[in-house]
């Protein structure tokens, strides 16, 4: 079996949903865009919050993603990236969002048999430990791997397992803000993706 894996992030890689999670945290939370963008510079569950209603929680904010992420579009290009990547590699997303909307959005836009397995929050808040497990389920090295993603918060997480990322730029955090993670490397369209991942990928 291939064992070289490509991971990828979810929301702000696949999927354009920062619009609509920024509205639902705005709803919930006294927060600015910058400061949101500024969550995932980190692991997001990390973030200190600050509900304008008592009673909310964090579980409130999956029941209001749900249906809404449904509603937003696949980044242009990256369904073509996708299927072109899974005819020479294992697909594998590791996410912040529930595994259950991941689920039910790629099966919407024909995407889901693409991907090997799919790890969300609900598995664990912690990427370290999702990266780790997929490395242990598949007997990977961490150089057998790449983590595709938007977020500094990512590409630290993954370095913390020996697992580099190539940067996209059209997600959570700008160019200026990835670059502090030192990367593999930055893209700016998701045609640059498969083209880094065979350069990575192919250096043992």
């Amino acid at each position: 079996m291939n064992k070289k894996i490509v991971i990828f992030d979810f929301d702000g890689v696949i999927v354009d949903s920062f619009s609509m999670c920024l509205k639902i945290v705005d709803s919930r939370e006294y927060i600015t865009e910058p400061e949101y963008r500024r969550r995932f510079e980190g692991n997001v569950f990390d973030a200190k919050r600050k509900f304008k209603d008592p009673n909310t929680t964090m579980e409130s904010f999956d029941q209001h993603y749900a249906p809404e992420v449904m509603k937003c579009e696949p980044f242009k290009g990256m369904a073509d990236a996708i299927k072109a990547l899974s005819e020479k590699y294992i697909l594998v997303i590791v996410s912040s969002t529930e595994t259950v909307s991941i689920d039910s959005y790629l099966k919407s836009v024909n995407l889901r048999d693409y991907f090997k397995e799919i790890l969300g929050s609900d598995v664990d808040r912690s990427k370290v430990k999702k990266i780790q497990r997929v490395l242990k389920d598949y007997k990977a090295e961490p150089t057998d791997a790449i983590f595709i993603t938007d977020t500094l918060g990512d590409i630290n997480e993954g370095d913390h397992c020996g697992v580099k990322s190539i940067a996209v730029t059209w997600g959570y955090n700008n160019k200026e803000v990835l670059e502090k993670g030192k990367p593999y490397a930055i893209v700016k369209e998701p045609a640059e993706l498969t083209q880094k991942v065979t350069e990575f990928l192919s250096k043992k």
